[in-house]
């Protein structure tokens, strides 16, 4: 039986995180992440760490609609500036990583050293993986399961939300991990998206395997989803050349790119996209494998999509389905 002492402290720092405008809360053991990469998991980072919280906003619905028009409508573009501040860059480096620092300052006031993790690090260029991850700790955390698209599904609203977290020695009382319906049906999905899951098929650069997967395995439960070219995807499309947007002044991207393919890239990229790169430091996003994911898909922001006279470019019509 836990402590009444962790009871308490497990209840503040809940309400704590909840009183800042944030949405989802969760706590995780550390022993949910005795499979994690090596130099990943909390005790690598935190020594003597015993849990983990995972701190959530979900992304609003005009703000998913407006980077859909962008990437579906290049006389749109702009818009698409709403979605990667105001749907990644303000959640994470106000709502959640606030929420972060504020529960990691009770923590420490009652004696416990903590360690924030910020929303939006990615601390490994060469690999683009971040020191510890986000989605994996909310999925530990019990808030939802791991999708095809390697994202984190929360019951309510899909992937449609953005996390950070913080390790701590405090033993909290873990909360128990989702055991609801399944959310990502990869078969059932692939009616929608013409024989692959959706996320699959509207991804630009066809980045997420069809085959290769990947396993998470949490002890209790393990989750199966597919390998994902990440390098591919955090270089070319957060660089500002995606096809989408650039359309035929997109640069032919080569089946194998490593960081240095994408420098080159920007290199021999046109003045505009040169300086838009080095000013906007990551593009206009994609986001695809999230907005399109069926799972808590808002149906007002769909019924609003398919009602707008947008130009239809080949390649793009998929992106409906």
């Amino acid at each position: 039986m836990k402590s009444s002492a962790n009871t308490v402290l497990t209840k503040k720092v809940i309400k704590l995180a909840l009183s800042n405008d944030v949405d989802y809360v969760g706590i995780a053991s550390v022993d949910r992440f005795e499979h994690a990469p090596e130099g990943r998991k909390p005790g690598d980072l935190l020594p003597g760490a015993q849990s983990v919280v995972s701190i959530g906003t979900r992304i609003g619905k005009g703000t998913q609609l407006a980077q859909q028009i962008a990437l579906h409508d290049k006389r749109f573009r702009h818009v698409a500036f709403s979605y990667r501040w105001l749907g990644y860059g303000l959640i994470n480096m106000y709502f959640n990583d606030r929420a972060a620092f504020l529960v990691t300052q009770l923590l420490e006031k009652e004696g416990y050293v903590s360690v924030p993790i910020v929303g939006s690090g990615v601390e490994d260029m060469r690999n683009m993986m971040a020191a510890f991850s986000q989605r994996h700790a909310a999925v530990a955390a019990g808030l939802g399961e791991i999708g095809w698209n390697g994202l984190c599904l929360t019951p309510d609203n899909g992937p449609r939300q953005r996390f950070s977290s913080v390790i701590t020695t405090a033993k909290l009382e873990a909360d128990p991990m989702y055991d609801g319906p399944r959310l990502c049906d990869p078969q059932k999905c692939s009616e929608l998206g013409d024989g692959l899951p959706l996320c699959v098929a509207v991804c630009p650069l066809g980045l997420i395997s069809t085959d290769e997967t990947v396993v998470a395995d949490f002890g209790d439960r393990k989750f199966e989803y597919a390998q994902k070219d990440k390098v591919k995807c955090g270089g070319t499309i957060g660089l500002g050349i995606h096809p989408l947007v650039m359309g035929k002044d997109a640069p032919k991207i080569p089946d194998k790119v490593d960081m240095d393919t994408i420098d080159q890239l920007i290199r021999d990229a046109p003045p505009f996209w040169k300086l838009e790169t080095v000013a906007f430091g990551r593009g206009h996003f994609c986001g695809l494998c999230l907005l399109r994911c069926p799972v808590g898909r808002p149906q007002d922001v769909e019924n609003i999509l398919e009602n707008l006279p947008m130009e239809k470019r080949q390649g793009v019509t998929q992106l409906w389905n």
